[in-house]
């Protein structure tokens, strides 16, 4: 399949689609089974609709969906995957009901099936059925009707089935192995080269028994619901508390595509009276509320203030896109409305004396390159006046994504400087990092990995000359990202991130030693009853009675992402 290693990671990050579980037949070890229908009764369009792209569309159609890619350029595919933690020993299941039209070259229109050691994709012809990497074939019209197609995987063997017929039996044939060791199934059009054009009415998957009760949560956990409607996709809260009152404010997006990048729709903002048990809308989050993490601008010890700066998604007219293609990356689902393209780069640093009213604005050249990203919460002051910001910089397309931080003092000028990569290219740093500064003075920063690795352990690099150098080392961390860092109230570190991993949910672990190392023996799970990855970004208070407020965006069985908070306690040192 002709999917990058860079394509890949965006479309993991951006994958969310609402399933629906169905009980397995009155037994405890029944297999799990997940589906989606595309009648358009339970679910919209999904996120993957390409936007400007006009050689991809999809929509529906008489009770079903219509993916159409009728494009061979780089990047003309849809592909979203299912990540579904397949026992390879144990085997899984993925079919669906489709109706081909047309399908030109491998994965044109497909079904695959990875579970982290070996992979094969089912192409769909319009008088056959291949298994590409097998190289086994069935002669069977599919355009002429619906058939359900179902791929069976367990171990080295891979069966094909139509409308409940096995067709292909490939005892000893699924050994290709999985790319950087995937765990999913994926659908539609999985390949730039190749185009295809087909109707799909249901499709499901399945992996052995669901575990997700065999992990326990923290005791006394109580999960409450901050905001969910349906039709809307809320996602990426913030929280900020008003010290005086105690009283809790989120604010996040409200959108109307399960898209991580296209902002079309509006935004809506939350308050709590009651730490977090019950929550109401508000206009606005009051000036007198603080979030936990320090913004964005600094002041330096002559009242200047100070702040290094980001794009992140910029987007231009599609008629500019052949002028950017060849430097940038450009992503076409990227909103609001058609004729839209977007690029992920650059960077400035700002500086104001006369308290924010006017502004002097320096680009920094280094981070004009292919991708250039830094997250919301991925900044510090030292004491000595400097400020820090890590980013995520892929220089060339073909350049791996490596961690680089600005350092100023000054708002005028600054240096870059490589801190945290992987020297084997196995992992990609990704935008997301967390900044800290030590009681010593000394600075650490937690990243976020890619996915060219399916260990989804959390990095950390150590600095103790003002973020001029810097050591990495990797830690047992394992999930995403490190979007809420906070100190208790008896001065131990509370990390709260994303598993986006079956059992998907929320989960937290705890420092005694300001950073310095994990209690990874001691994981606090808050909750395991996320429905997909599609999860997380928390972000954590504690109130004067003890009591941790963890806000998160989630999704269950009910096809309906939304805002969510667990109130817990930490366990006693």
């Amino acid at each position: 399949m002709n999917i990058s290693s860079t394509q890949v990671l965006r479309v993991v990050r951006a994958a969310a689609i609402g399933l629906v579980l169905m009980a397995g037949a009155g037994c405890s070890r029944a297999p799990y089974w997940a589906r989606e229908d595309f009648d358009g009764t339970k679910i919209k369009i999904p996120w993957y609709t390409p936007g400007a792209n006009p050689r991809l569309t999809v929509n529906q159609s008489d009770g079903a969906l219509h993916m159409v890619d009728a494009g061979t350029q780089p990047g003309d595919l849809m592909f979203p995957m299912k990540q579904w933690g397949a026992d390879p020993a144990k085997g899984a299941a993925v079919e669906a009901r489709i109706k081909v039209v047309d399908c030109v070259g491998s994965c044109g229109v497909m079904l695959m099936a990875a579970d982290g050691v070996h992979e094969d994709a089912l192409t769909l012809y319009k008088d056959k059925v291949c298994l590409d990497n097998a190289r086994l074939e069935y002669v069977l019209n599919t355009t002429e009707d619906f058939h359900v197609y179902r791929l069976d995987v367990r171990g080295s063997n891979i069966t094909v089935s139509v409308d409940g017929k096995r067709v292909i039996d490939g005892q000893g044939k699924f050994t290709t192995p999985a790319y950087a060791g995937r765990n999913c199934m994926g659908y539609g059009s999985g390949s730039s080269a190749a185009t295809g054009e087909a109707y799909w009415d249901w499709l499901r998957w399945t992996t052995a028994e669901r575990p997700a009760l065999k992990v326990p949560t923290v005791p006394g956990a109580e999960q409450v619901i901050v905001y969910k409607k349906e039709g809307v996709y809320a996602c990426f809260p913030s929280l900020a508390m008003d010290p005086a009152t105690e009283y809790l404010y989120s604010s996040f997006g409200t959108k109307v595509k399960q898209s991580h990048i296209d902002p079309t729709g509006g935004s809506a903002c939350m308050e709590s009276r009651d730490g977090g048990g019950t929550w109401q809308e508000v206009k606005a989050i009051p000036p007198t509320a603080r979030g936990a993490r320090p913004g964005s601008v600094f002041k330096a010890a002559d009242g200047t203030l100070v702040e290094i700066g980001q794009y992140f998604w910029r987007r231009y007219p599609s008629e500019q896109k052949p002028e950017f293609q060849k430097k940038y990356y450009i992503s076409d689902n990227c909103g609001p409305g058609p004729g839209k393209f977007a690029t992920c780069t650059g960077g400035f640093l700002r500086r104001s004396i006369d308290g924010g009213k006017t502004w002097e604005t320096t680009e920094i050249p280094e981070l004009d390159a292919y991708m250039a990203a830094s997250s919301g919460w991925s900044y510090c002051q030292l004491a000595d006046g400097t400020v820090l910001r890590a980013f995520m910089v892929q220089k060339t397309a073909k350049d791996s994504c490596d961690c680089y931080v600005v350092r100023t003092k000054d708002g005028k000028a600054c240096d870059v400087v490589r801190a945290m990569w992987d020297p084997n290219r196995k992992e990609e740093v990704t935008e997301e990092n967390v900044l800290h500064v030590m009681n010593d003075g000394n600075v650490w920063m937690m990243a976020r990995m890619g996915s060219l690795s399916p260990e989804d352990l959390m990095w950390q690099a150590f600095s103790e000359d003002g973020g001029k150098t810097w050591t990495t080392v990797k830690t047992e961390i394992k999930g995403h990202p490190p979007s809420s860092l906070i100190r208790l109230q008896d001065g131990r570190l509370l990390l709260t991130y994303g598993y986006r991993h079956v059992p998907y949910g929320i989960r937290a672990v705890l420092s005694d030693d300001d950073g310095r190392t994990w209690r990874t023996d001691q994981v606090q799970v808050l909750r395991t009853d996320g429905d997909n990855f599609d999860l997380g970004y928390p972000y954590s208070v504690q109130l004067k009675d003890g009591t941790i407020v963890t806000v998160y965006y989630f999704v269950t069985a009910d096809y309906i992402t939304h805002i969510a908070c667990t109130r817990w306690q930490a366990p006693k040192r």
